[in-house]
């Protein structure tokens, strides 16, 4: 490796011997013997590494030492020493020097330690350039970015964090994130910081409403992503805050929205719910949300949760049709020590856990009848009492409610009481099922292509036309959730960049097989009724059908036609 090293020394002889050694190796030599010599050469060549004497006959090589220190240069220096300065020596390396020699200078030694410094200042210089490629990368990201430790201090920031959160970023360093943000918004960001860093897994949260105090009806997308310090496994955070205001503004004015909140889609009913949802964010109107298993009912209720009133407070999730009526009235609303066999101590329940905020039971349609009694009374007074105590509980809770069954058919055959359905069904939120929107498959498809080169680490960029094709003409029994899974099986055991049939699921592929051949079946049919009407007459035939006379020769041995016994 060719470098331009500096020599400094006041004694001739040893400056003559040391640039020997070194111009023998191929490297460019520059000699001073005095402090400002140095400096005039240091200022003016870009020096890669600098031996200096520590006892010069004015200011010392420490002098020197400090001088490169302040200029900020990537130069390892590395000091000679006699015998006598040794406590000098270990001072240079305190300072920063990179190393020192005892002289009588050794040639070995001297250029071992040389290569040494060469290739630290290798290593620095491709961090210091990476640092500041990543640097540059990141001041002209418009996004705000902000970096935070374990403690939530502000490690990184940019420009971008100014103009979207109002935070300044001089002062920000070393600063808590909540102190940064304290009285600007709503902190939704808080919240999603805290679940990538305790689960160490990124959080996406689309288009919530900060509540900005002077951005007024700003809505951002906030994403989150795991840091990890290697040194010592401590986690941090990066978060990337994207101003989505004027395009929703856009999507409004154009009356087509492709997502909201985490739910895909742009077609005519999608934008329905989109309106309907946005009326029902800043009122406490219980919601019951039906639909066909897999239509992003979770989805919908987290969204009235997060983009609404209430979003400050906790979203509380009750899967009603996993737990037994005793687990369920537990789990609903708490039960005091001993009041069950198996009640070893006190339980705080659900709807406890959810006060100030949303209660979103899944599956309401499975509850029995004596918990309905029970959901009903806190529905109508905003009180319950815990399992095992008579003492009433106040709560202020938003119930949201889904089920995949017919409620209304229920109550006809008494297994629904008639008074809590229609509390609970003040506004009715229905989203189709995927066959019914078979126009937003390609948005799907894009977002869980996405998703997944995310989660697998993978570089898929598209499906192929015939898996489009696939996907369109398929029923989807499953609606988005077997669209989700049909994916990801795809996206496990495609090896290239673009998913082919043979890549889905086997049982996708067989439903498509069947389809494939009926179709097949009609179109010999066809070509068979053609033929018998023109007593097998190939051109006539092809005329009838649009096609050449080759293609109709093509279709009878394909499908194995003949006059006599025609087989389909």
């Amino acid at each position: 490796m060719k470098a331009k090293i500096l020599i400094i020394d006041d004694e001739k002889s040893i400056r003559i011997t040391v640039k020997e050694f070194l111009l023998k190796e191929g490297h460019d030599v520059f000699e001073a013997e005095s402090f400002e010599e140095t400096i005039q050469i240091i200022d003016k060549e870009h020096i890669d590494v600098v031996l200096s004497d520590i006892v010069l006959k004015e200011k010392s090589g420490i002098d020197i030492l400090r001088n490169v220190n302040e200029k900020r240069l990537n130069c390892p220096v590395i000091m000679f020493t006699g015998v006598r300065s040794i406590d000098s020596a270990s001072e240079a390396v305190r300072l920063g020097a990179f190393d020192y020699i005892a002289k009588p200078l050794e040639k070995e030694r001297l250029l071992r330690v040389v290569n040494l410094a060469l290739s630290h200042k290798t290593l620095v210089d491709e961090r210091n350039r990476n640092h500041a490629n990543l640097k540059a990368i990141f001041l002209s990201v418009k996004d705000a970015i902000i970096a935070v430790d374990m403690d939530l201090r502000i490690i990184e920031i940019n420009e971008g964090a100014r103009n979207i959160c109002g935070i300044e970023c001089e002062d920000a360093l070393g600063m808590t994130l909540e102190d940064s943000i304290r009285g600007l918004c709503c902190g939704h960001c808080i919240e999603a910081i805290n679940k990538t860093i305790l689960e160490k897994l990124p959080v996406e949260t689309h288009r919530t409403e900060c509540e900005h105090k002077e951005h007024q009806g700003q809505l951002v997308s906030l994403n989150t992503y795991p840091l990890i310090d290697e040194k010592d496994g401590r986690f941090g955070c990066v978060m990337v805050v994207k101003d989505e205001t004027h395009v929703s503004n856009l999507e409004k004015e154009m009356g087509k929205r492709q997502r909201f909140f985490k739910i895909t889609g742009d077609s005519i009913k999608m934008q329905r719910i989109y309106s309907l949802m946005e009326n029902l964010y800043n009122i406490d109107t219980t919601v019951l949300i039906t639909g066909e298993s897999g239509t992003g009912k979770g989805l919908i209720a987290e969204a009235l949760h997060y983009g609404g009133i209430r979003s400050h407070g906790p979203f509380v999730k009750v899967d009603c049709s996993a737990l037994t009526e005793t687990l369920l009235e537990s789990e609903l609303f708490g039960h005091t020590k001993g009041a069950f066999t198996g009640a070893v101590k006190d339980k705080i329940g659900r709807f406890k856990k959810a006060d100030g905020g949303t209660l979103f039971l899944d599956e309401i349609g499975d509850v029995s009848l004596g918990v309905q009694q029970r959901l009903l009374r806190v529905i109508q007074d905003k009180e319950f009492e815990c399992v095992g105590d008579s003492t009433p509980v106040k709560v202020d809770v938003r119930i949201v409610t889904a089920t995949n069954q017919n409620l209304k058919e229920k109550v006809r055959r008494g297994k629904f009481r008639e008074d809590l359905y229609y509390r609970l069904k003040v506004v009715t939120l229905s989203p189709p099922p995927l066959r019914d929107r078979i126009e937003d498959i390609p948005l799907l498809v894009d977002n869980f292509v996405e998703k997944f080169n995310h989660k697998l680490k993978k570089s898929i960029s598209t499906i192929s036309n015939d898996v489009y094709k696939i996907f369109m003409e398929y029923e989807w029994p499953g609606n988005i959730r077997e669209l989700e899974n049909a994916l990801e099986h795809s996206f496990v055991v495609c090896n290239t960049g673009v998913i082919t049939v043979k890549d889905l699921p086997i049982e996708l592929r067989e439903k498509i097989s069947f389809h494939v051949i009926d179709e097949k079946s009609e179109e010999c049919y066809r070509v068979l009724q053609v033929l018998e009407k023109t007593n097998w007459n190939k051109t006539t035939t092809a005329k009838l059908l649009g096609l050449s006379r080759r293609t109709v020769y093509n279709k009878i041995k394909e499908c194995n036609l003949h006059p006599e016994k025609p087989s389909i």
